[in-house]
């Protein structure tokens, strides 16, 4: 027996349910993306310009940088958690991701590289975050102040790490909007940050690449808005 709910219409036909539900999902999912890329680009600005400085320059003595980070514990433990919040909205907009590469790509591969790669970096980076608060307590509680300088690198190596699932999540998004024959702005500037994320990864060996990082990272923030917003458009 079918469980699929249906709704009645004035013809006396049903409607399948799902079938009405299905748009709105779609296009609420797609607003977290817009929502995804908001608050990280806001996050990023207010750890930048009132948080990260107290934990001084990076040619500062460890000592000196350890207490100025130590100092702003409060500071840095608020910062950590709007951080963490603001990169789990990804996931939200995972669902549409889902269905759009599912629709032309019936097969489901570019939809489960996309949802696997996606679900690792809502994860991998705001990582960093929580990582951060275990030095936090792990210095509040009298071990060497030092510790916090060293853990200045939690986050950008983080980052470059999270920027190998980028790749994949940026190329199955791009692909599916290849198949679709449409907004070749966005597959061009999608496949622009593939080397950039690419690059970017070797932060982990020099910290000369962390300015394409960086650089890599807000693209693809911007990126993903500009995806999100021309699936709601389409979708209405």
């Amino acid at each position: 027996m079918s469980t699929t709910s249906t709704l009645p219409r004035p013809d006396g036909h049903g409607v399948d349910a799902v079938a009405l539900t299905e748009p709105a999902l779609t296009r609420f999912s797609a607003r977290f993306g817009i929502a995804f890329t908001v608050c990280q680009v806001a996050v990023m600005v207010a750890m930048a310009t009132l948080v990260l400085p107290h934990g001084g320059s990076p040619n500062d003595p460890a000592v000196e940088r350890g207490h100025g980070v130590l100092d702003a514990e409060n500071a840095y433990r608020i910062g950590n958690y709007v951080f963490m919040a603001a990169g789990s909205l990804l996931l939200g907009f995972l669902g549409a991701v889902h269905l759009r590469l599912r629709k032309v790509d019936p097969s489901g591969v570019l939809s489960t590289v996309a949802v696997a790669a996606g679900t690792l970096l809502a994860l991998i980076w705001p990582l960093a975050a929580v990582l951060h608060d275990v030095a936090l307590d792990t210095a509040a509680d009298g071990t060497d102040i030092r510790i916090l300088a060293g853990w200045d690198a939690v986050a950008p190596y983080s980052l470059a790490f999270s920027a190998f699932a980028r790749i994949f999540f940026v190329g199955a998004v791009v692909l599916g909007l290849r198949a679709t024959g449409g907004t070749p702005w966005l597959v061009r500037t999608g496949v622009a940050l593939l080397p950039l994320s690419l690059i970017g990864t070797a932060t982990t060996l020099t910290a000369a690449a962390f300015p394409v990082l960086a650089l890599g990272t807000l693209g693809y923030e911007l990126w993903v808005a500009a995806v999100a917003w021309h699936w709601l458009r389409t979708s209405r």
